[in-house]
């Protein structure tokens, strides 16, 4: 069980990571000309969508693998 938890801890800190980098990415896109912004705007659209979907999905599977983490330290005690 500790294995899963750290394994999935780590799922959240990609998470994170993704929300961290795909900010600066998005801010380039968006500093670009007419014609290259256009062509990168779908690319754009889809990095902010992925981003605020990032920031939730690391919050929540951290806060649901430290229970888990917990649930399996309280099985092993009780054993």
């Amino acid at each position: 069980m500790k294995i899963a938890a750290g394994c999935f801890g780590c799922l959240a800190i990609f998470f994170l990571l993704m929300m961290m980098a795909s900010g600066p990415i998005v801010n380039l896109i968006a500093t670009t000309d007419g014609d290259v912004h256009d062509v990168l705007a779908p690319v754009s659209a889809a990095l902010l969508y992925v981003n605020s979907g990032c920031c939730c999905l690391s919050g929540v599977l951290s806060i649901v693998f430290l229970a888990v983490g917990l649930m399996g330290g309280q099985k092993g005690a009780d054993a």
